[in-house]
């Protein structure tokens, strides 16, 4: 029997599964494939708070508190692992293709300004001085300098050792079907093989795939949004810093890859490539960058999300059964929020002081009333 049960064995699932292993918890995982495969794996690892807030709120608080614990969080998930995690802080160029994204932009300089961050806006001539490859349609550019990109696919790989050495225990290829409570209190899970595993507290971090359990004391708004992704490869050097228009981001890797994303598809559980989401991105990135026409693609790849009514992620406990916790719903920011969902997690399945959990967060928010209770 263990302390804690987490359901998932993403970014989300493996990050909580550490912190709460070096809190004194005793830790299960339990993965129905390989950790961090999934949408961790089929992520971009841009690290945008400003880029990915709509307004000021709880949203952009926690993003940029947890973007901020990023540099001591790789740190130390590097020398846990003995693995290299490929992070770098080296801005996002948010560029406009026309007048009204231009203008755009500069609200958003102004609003980057009243929040304490460094933005910088680059006429086209001082642009292109910078960046010789960007088309002469662009318009100009906003620098975010809180703006920073990490290697998904590596830093999914450091966290299973990282969880690991803490003394996490990961079974993979376990697939929970239900999870199991009684009087109000949680028991434990149970898998599609029909064997039962304890569990003082189970934490559900699975994704997309978080509303699909049996058992749960309610239906939970969580639906996945599917991004079709392709890398490109580049030959010489390529801008260090991330390029984006509202079209399509291009995001540079150390061993010479671009990556080119995202699509997003409401489309349930459809998996797959289609002809048209590669195009659209193909278009998106030739649009901004015209001599990657002769780069090869050397990989292409979708994932799901898991995605809410208002965008906001579901984290802590639920309002119906004592030991059932919750951690969902990040949509395309789990890379981002992962080190300070952790802590928060963490401070409320051990208890004590730490980071708390945002209102606009819980699980029985206003927002995700419209979600019909479970009958019977």
């Amino acid at each position: 029997m263990s302390d804690l049960i987490i359901v998932g064995g993403g970014i989300i699932g493996l990050s909580t599964a550490r912190e709460a292993a070096i809190r004194g918890l005793s830790v299960t995982l339990l993965e129905r494939g390989r950790p961090g495969r999934e949408a961790s794996w089929a992520a971009a690892g841009m690290l945008s708070p400003l880029a990915e807030a709509s307004a000021d709120g709880p949203f952009l608080d926690f993003a940029l508190a947890s973007l901020r614990r990023y540099r001591s969080w790789v740190a130390a998930i590097e020398e846990e692992s003995g693995r290299t995690v490929e992070y770098r802080e080296s801005g996002k160029l948010r560029l406009a293709l026309s007048a009204r994204e231009r203008g755009l932009l500069e609200q958003r300089r102004e609003w980057a300004a009243t929040r304490g961050l460094h933005a910088r806006w680059f006429e086209p001539a001082e642009l292109r001085e910078k960046e010789p490859g960007l088309s002469l349609s662009v318009q100009g550019a906003l620098l975010i300098e809180e703006d920073f990109r990490v290697d998904n696919r590596r830093l999914s790989e450091a966290l299973v050792e990282a969880a690991r050495e803490a003394g996490v225990r990961i079974q993979s290829g376990v697939e929970v079907e239900a999870i199991e409570h009684r009087g109000g209190r949680i028991l434990g899970v149970r898998t599609a093989e029909g064997d039962s595993i304890s569990g003082d507290r189970v934490l559900i971090a699975a994704g997309a795939w978080s509303g699909a359990l049996q058992g749960l004391p309610r239906p939970i708004a969580v639906t996945p949004v599917r991004g079709q992704m392709l890398a490109l490869g580049t030959e010489g050097p390529f801008s260090e810093r991330v390029l984006e228009s509202e079209e399509v981001y291009l995001i540079p890797r150390d061993d010479g890859r671009l990556l080119v994303g995202a699509t997003v598809e409401e489309v349930g559980f459809e998996p797959g490539i289609t002809a048209a989401g590669i195009r659209s991105l193909l278009e998106g990135a030739l649009r901004l960058v015209p001599g990657l026409g002769s780069a090869p693609i050397v990989e292409f790849w979708s994932g799901f999300r898991p995605g809410t009514p208002d965008g906001h992620p579901i984290l802590g406990p639920s309002p119906e059964v004592d030991g059932l916790f919750w951690a969902t719903g990040h949509f395309r920011n789990g890379i981002l929020l992962a080190p300070l969902t952790a802590v928060v997690l963490a401070a409320a399945i051990v208890g004590g002081d730490g980071p708390r959990i945002p209102e606009a967060f819980a699980a029985d928010r206003p927002a995700l009333a419209s979600i019909p209770e479970p009958s019977g």
